[in-house]
């Protein structure tokens, strides 16, 4: 577990960093998506992940865990499954 989760900050760092340019990220992260439905991964998955990062943030982070800046996460973790999710349907159609 302790790996997916230094994988998971990988991909975010990953995302936060290329926000301003998403559209460089995007290919990246739609092929992770890809490999993802290959290990089981469903599409509830991705809220449960979403809502253990802003919990785990915000335990961590404490009083620094803004408004501002738990809508920033929700913001790139949003960005980050959406793109997740719509390319996993797309490879479960494909099948």
């Amino acid at each position: 577990m302790s790996k997916q989760g230094s994988k998971l900050m990988a991909a975010l760092g990953f995302v936060v960093h290329g926000l301003s340019r998403a559209e460089t990220i995007l290919p990246t992260v739609q092929d992770l998506a890809r490999r993802h439905v290959g290990y089981g991964v469903e599409e509830h998955h991705y809220g449960t992940v979403g809502q253990a990062l802003i919990e785990t943030l915000d335990a961590g982070l404490g009083p620094a865990f803004t408004a501002d800046v738990r809508e920033a996460w929700d913001a790139a973790y949003g960005l980050l499954a959406g793109v997740m999710i719509a390319a996993a349907r797309e490879v479960q159609l494909a099948a």
